[in-house]
């Protein structure tokens, strides 16, 4: 399945609220893309490393390496829109709570990032976009405080994902 991801919504968040839309325009993008993965996937659910249970290790498909290329693009966009650190904000929010209390688009916000590099695992860990957005997800899977870290997002995670749910079909 090949699933078209567009950044209209992210535009249309900023002009149709003003303000307050650009703020969540990074959040709600990663609420697009992340029912969007999810979607992609058939619903099916991904452990927090991000790979499916039961997937076997080996050579990834064509099709499975442009679908993330995309996905990769497309996060690089949404980043682009998270001019106040609003998705940045959610994503480490959302990474400090206990997973069984996390609804399933929460899930698939942080599944999208895929798994963490932890150190000596002998790969290096992503750059760019993805790679902030882990750093965040980290940071509050520590139990960092993302308030004081994301200080530009006027909204806290709950706030966050209300607005994401709204925008989701």
């Amino acid at each position: 399945m090949t699933t078209t991801i567009t950044t209209g919504v992210l535009a249309g968040t900023a002009g149709g609220a003003g303000l307050a839309g650009l703020a969540v325009a990074g959040a709600v993008g990663l609420g697009v893309l992340g029912l969007a993965a999810l979607a992609s996937r058939g619903g099916g659910r991904r452990n927090r490393g991000g790979r499916r249970r039961g997937h076997r290790r080996g050579r990834r498909s064509t099709v499975e390496d442009d679908d993330d290329w995309r996905m990769q693009n497309a996060l690089e966009l949404v980043r682009a829109e998270d001019v106040t650190g609003c998705g940045m904000r959610l994503v480490c929010e959302l990474a400090s709570q206990e997973e069984e209390d996390l609804v399933q688009e929460e899930l698939a916000i942080l599944a999208l990032l895929g798994p963490d590099v932890k150190p000596g695992e002998g790969v290096l860990p992503p750059g760019g976009a993805r790679g902030e957005y882990l750093q965040a997800r980290s940071f509050g899977g520590r139990g960092g405080d993302c308030g004081a870290a994301f200080l530009m997002c006027p909204l806290n995670g709950t706030q966050l994902m209300d607005t994401v749910m709204a925008y989701l079909p």
